[in-house]
């Protein structure tokens, strides 16, 4: 921990000195910058400008002193001319170096002096020898310039315009050495910064390779050791305080690694012993051949968990050419599913096969003999089918509500023929159907009749009818059959629980039986496949054969929900063959069952 602080207080250090080097290194080129500018701005805008009226100064003194000069020997006014324009010039030159010098003390006093010399010269030598030589007094005139008194007047005057020269040269030069100390001072500030610079990253890769590398190092040789199966390699927690957190985490991963292999070991010693009776279970629940003529039988089964499924289904041959099929969801995965769902199917076998061939008393007869069943509970649809004539006789145990595929859909007049009055259609285009009055059954043993069959939809769905937009295809419509009783259970036991229901398959039809891992199956918001889909993929097939329609619905199931099944999907499709219809050509005929079970059409394609 001692070098985790260190290496954090160094890397503290190290961010605090960089920033005060970057701070300090631009602030003195910012400086240096502006200071070289306003040098060079100095002297470009004002010394040099200065030094030239300076020079332009001298000339018009010498012009006046000349022009005055050539009057006296010649006598000639013209020479005058050049004194008239100099003495123009000269104010108009006093007023530019005021302004140029002005923020220069000694600068402005010493043209005070230049002013002070020139109107010497002027008051005391010119005037008086243009007086003179207008008087026409040449002598006294000539006399006057050659006086003493004229020569150090114009040696004065000399001597302070051309101190004031050499005064603003001097500025000139002090100019062009801040421009030259501002660019010496920025060299030195960079190369500074670049000492620096480089102090601070030969500093910083000590301490991270140091600090940070060596132990990346160490981390990286206990993981790789642990890869190799190395479980027992500890990793080791050393560097900063992350590296020390990420070796803890590395080192519980490799602590729940080595449980889980030693688990994964103990997994296998007991699959070593339990393998054999798992892949009898799973056998013992593959589903009978079907030999019976005019009858297709087609299932299939998803597992949630491995091989072993909690649902099942199974075909029996029966006495008089029937077939019996049944269709199971136990709750529940895996070994102990397999074992109650095994003996359900050989109970309901028994069940069909020893005599029982009603379905709802097969249910009921099963649960007798079935004993204590903890909290494991099962759904069941029991079916016995008469291939010839088309008879279904069915028991639903709490199941999924079957789905009866017309393939040539009764339009709402046929639907109120087996039971479900027809009724004109709503403004929005869909045709409603009420329950019909109770109407005596057939079929079923003295103890279950009397009871009411209505073939209505599911709640809040009566006779609701689904168009497909296409009419290339024979009419189609979907019915639903729904439970005839509770789940199959002792605790919900009782004399006639389960009622049978009777229907007619007719020729092309196709009855679909399911599990609830389909319609429950959920896509990655959470939304079930649902019925609705259901029923829509079976329209949207229904010119298909049996398996291909069964097929067709997996796989829009597995394209909501894709990935591997929460729970069991299985389906199994009957269909007739023949072309043996029933006497009184109905496709549904009640039968005797509880008045709170309904089943009916919810659905219907073009």
């Amino acid at each position: 921990m001692a070098e985790v602080a260190g290496l954090r207080r160094g890397i503290r250090m190290m961010a605090a000195l960089a920033l005060v080097v970057g701070i300090a290194t631009l602030a003195v080129a910012v400086y240096s910058a502006v200071r070289a500018d306003h040098a060079t701005a100095e002297r470009g805008n004002r010394l040099d400008p200065a030094a030239t009226t300076a020079a332009m100064l001298l000339a018009d003194y010498v012009d006046q002193e000349s022009s005055v000069r050539g009057y006296l020997i010649t006598e000639d006014r013209s020479f005058l001319d050049s004194f008239d324009e100099a003495g123009k010039l000269i104010p108009v030159h006093y007023a530019r170096l005021e302004a140029l010098l002005g923020d220069r003390a000694t600068l402005i006093i010493q043209l005070r002096k230049v002013t002070r010399a020139h109107e010497a010269w002027l008051s005391e030598v010119a005037r008086p020898e243009l007086a003179a030589m207008s008087g026409g007094a040449v002598v006294a005139a000539r006399d006057v310039e050659k006086s003493a008194m004229a020569r150090t007047r114009l040696s004065a005057l000399r001597t302070d315009v051309t101190n004031l020269e050499i005064m603003i040269s001097r500025e000139q030069i002090s100019t062009v050495g801040r421009v030259a100390g501002a660019q010496d001072l920025l060299l030195s500030s960079l190369g500074t910064a670049v000492f620096l610079v480089a102090v601070i990253v030969v500093t910083l890769s000590v301490v991270v390779r140091r600090w940070l590398l060596r132990p990346i190092a160490s981390l990286r040789r206990a993981v790789n050791a642990v890869a190799a199966g190395r479980y027992d390699t500890r990793v080791p927690a050393v560097g900063p305080k992350e590296l020390v957190e990420l070796a803890g985490n590395v080192d519980a991963m490799r602590a729940q690694l080595v449980r889980l292999v030693r688990q994964n070991d103990r997994l296998w010693e007991a699959l070593a012993q339990e393998g054999p009776a798992v892949v009898a279970l799973r056998d013992a629940l593959t589903p009978s051949t079907l030999h019976a003529s005019g009858l297709i039988v087609r299932g299939r089964v998803d597992p949630a968990e491995g091989e072993l499924a909690g649902d099942w289904f199974d075909s029996v041959d029966l006495p008089g050419g029937r077939v019996g099929v049944v269709v199971g969801d136990v709750s529940g995965h895996g070994s102990a599913a397999g074992v109650y769902a095994l003996r359900l199917k050989q109970l309901l076998g028994a069940a069909l096969t020893g005599g029982v061939s009603d379905p709802g008393a097969a249910i009921e007869w099963v649960v007798d003999n079935l004993g204590e069943t903890d909290e494991v509970f099962a759904t069941a649809v029991v079916a016995v089918v008469d291939p010839a004539s088309g008879t279904v006789e069915y028991a639903n145990a709490g199941h999924p509500q079957g789905l009866l595929l017309r393939r040539s859909g009764p339009s709402p007049e046929r639907f109120a023929a087996v039971g479900v009055p027809a009724v004109p259609a709503e403004p929005s285009g869909e045709a409603r159907a009420e329950s019909p009055e109770p109407r005596p059954d057939a079929g079923c043993p003295p103890e279950r009749r009397g009871r009411t069959d209505r073939p209505v939809a599911r709640p809040g769905r009566s006779g609701e009818l689904w168009s497909a937009p296409s009419t290339a295809e024979p009419t189609a419509a979907v019915v639903a059959l729904t439970a005839t009783g509770p789940l199959v259970s002792s605790l919900l036991a009782a004399p006639g629980a389960w009622a049978t229901a009777t229907l007619r398959l007719r020729p092309g039809d196709a009855l679909f039986i399911y599990t609830d891992g389909l319609t429950e199956a959920r896509n990655a918001s959470g939304e079930q496949f649902g019925e609705d889909r259901l029923v829509a993929e079976i329209l949207r097939a229904r010119s298909r054969g049996p398996q291909e329609l069964l097929d067709a619905v997996f796989e829009a199931v597995r394209a909501h929900a894709p990935g591997r099944p929460s729970d069991d999907r299985t389906a199994i499709i009957l269909a007739r063959t023949d072309t043996s219809r029933s006497s009184d050509g109905q496709g549904l005929v009640p039968t005797a069952r509880s008045p709170s079970e309904r089943s009916g059409p919810i659905g219907t394609a073009p």
